[in-house]
């Protein structure tokens, strides 16, 4: 009889938890003057850094690429990342980049002492850095909902996450605060991208004003077309679609970024749908309710954001150059290939992965969206690579070494050690997308492969911005 009533008062509990509800987020309308907004100043050269999501694992990889990127030493004498103009981050990589922006040293502090080692500063700095963003914070959001009656509702557990990300990470920041730092010259500008589900467009939470986005790529394409003696068709429909590409921003929704909290906009971009999320959001006493969500339903990369807003001062000839280094953790495609291939029982409601859903749609639009901008950067739309161009280092690209002796250590100390370059680029691949490294094999592999991207990459880096 004890132990019925034990599992009638826990089927209660879920019930309960199930009846718990959300109420929207009200954000203060923005004024007819936003004063935290930052426009771009002029400058040769636009360095940007994309960080994409995939959850605690895009975390510890976007902070490890920092500090390696902050290793480098310019032609200048200066760190690498002092050059840094913009960060555009989705998901998890949001956790890294916002935590960046707001705590990183300011300008004062020196990133490189005169041999060319971090500062103790940055020592310190970047030690706290990457123990902060990988975190276990889903353990943490999974006991918080069970404790507050949340469990079953995705939009309290949206709520939850920004509750732990205000606890752990953020505090009270707001997007005015980091507004005055980049003003002061102590962090990088930060857009946060999120996707808005009424209208399916992106959704960047920054301080920039709307028209930054604004590229006119028709005039661009006339132009491309007049040099070849052609005339462009109208294309009334092609024009409409084209403006569902621009990114939103808040002021847009009549929203004023400089009273939004950071812990909340993080975990709007790292809500990931059914579990978390979306966040929603409504403008003073407007009707409209907005629904802001994982931005990697979008783009999970980042780096789209960052194209439209340094093609924008490139046509405006407020800009000579750009260059944007994306640093892409996205869980690859080809694992679950591999998985499903290997599969011979049907699927069930309880064992198909659903992510496999939108991972499908998402290989299509990052393939077509990679042809659209090297073809039309080929036929003369958009500026050439000498004037514009993408690093891309993904964490499963690092080479290791055939004697496995850049193996880190945690993972030497495993009862099973890997044993070959391919059976470290399987583990990699394979890190879950999740709030939490458990595995410090996995923490040390994320390190060094970022380590690793950076050097590989750091010749073509540097040789791009010497170039004049």
């Amino acid at each position: 009889m004890r132990e019925a009533r034990l599992v009638v008062g826990f089927l209660c509990l879920v019930v309960l938890t199930g009846c718990a509800s959300s109420r929207p987020y009200t954000v203060k309308r923005a004024g007819a003057v936003v004063p935290c907004q930052m426009a771009i100043p002029e400058r040769d050269l636009l360095l940007g850094v994309a960080m994409s999501g995939g959850g605690s694992r895009a975390a510890l990889f976007g902070a490890a690429a920092l500090e390696a990127l902050a290793r480098v030493r310019t032609a200048d004498g200066i760190s690498l990342v002092e050059k840094i103009t913009h960060l555009s981050s989705v998901s998890g990589g949001s956790i890294a980049a916002s935590y960046y922006a707001l705590k990183k040293p300011g300008r004062d502090v020196p990133v490189l002492k005169g041999d060319g080692a971090l500062s103790e500063a940055y020592r310190v700095f970047f030690e706290q850095y990457g123990a902060a963003v990988s975190q276990d914070f889903e353990t943490a959001l999974i006991w918080r909902q069970f404790r507050n009656l949340r469990w079953l509702n995705s939009a309290l557990a949206a709520r939850t996450l920004a509750e732990i990300f205000r606890m752990r990470l953020f505090g009270d920041a707001r997007l005015q605060d980091l507004s005055t730092r980049e003003q002061a010259g102590d962090s990088p500008g930060l857009i946060i991208n999120t996707t808005l589900y009424n209208n399916g467009r992106r959704f960047a939470l920054t301080t920039l004003p709307p028209d930054a986005f604004e590229y006119d790529f028709f005039a661009d394409l006339e132009r491309a077309l007049l040099a070849r003696g052609k005339v462009m068709e109208p294309a009334p429909y092609i024009r409409e679609r084209w403006k569902l590409l621009r990114p939103m921003t808040p002021v847009e929704i009549h929203m004023d970024p400089c009273a939004g909290g950071l812990a909340g906009a993080v975990a709007a971009s790292a809500s990931f749908p059914p579990l978390v999320g979306p966040i929603t959001l409504k403008v003073g006493g407007e009707k409209t309710y907005w629904h802001a969500g994982d931005g990697g339903l979008y783009e999970n990369q980042g780096v789209e954001t960052l194209l439209f807003l340094y093609l924008k001062q490139l046509q405006e000839k407020r800009a000579k150059r750009a260059l944007v280094l994306v640093f892409d953790s996205s869980y690859p495609f080809s694992v679950g290939e591999r998985k499903l291939g290997l599969r011979s029982l049907p699927f069930t409601l309880l064992t198909f992965d659903f992510s496999r859903i939108p991972s499908i749609m998402e290989e299509r639009a990052t393939t077509y969206q990679a042809l659209f901008f090297r073809t039309l950067q080929i036929e003369g739309v958009f500026p050439d690579s000498n004037t514009v161009t993408a690093v891309i280092m993904r964490h499963t690209d690092a080479t290791w070494a055939a004697d496995m002796s850049d193996l880190p250590p945690a993972c030497k100390a495993e009862r099973k050690p890997l044993a070959s370059p391919e059976a470290v680029r399987e583990r990699i691949a394979e890190i879950p997308t999740a709030l939490k490294l458990p595995s410090e094999c996995d923490r040390q592999l994320l390190v060094t492969a970022a380590t690793k991207l950076v050097a590989e990459h750091r010749d073509a880096i540097l040789g791009f911005l010497n170039r004049h």
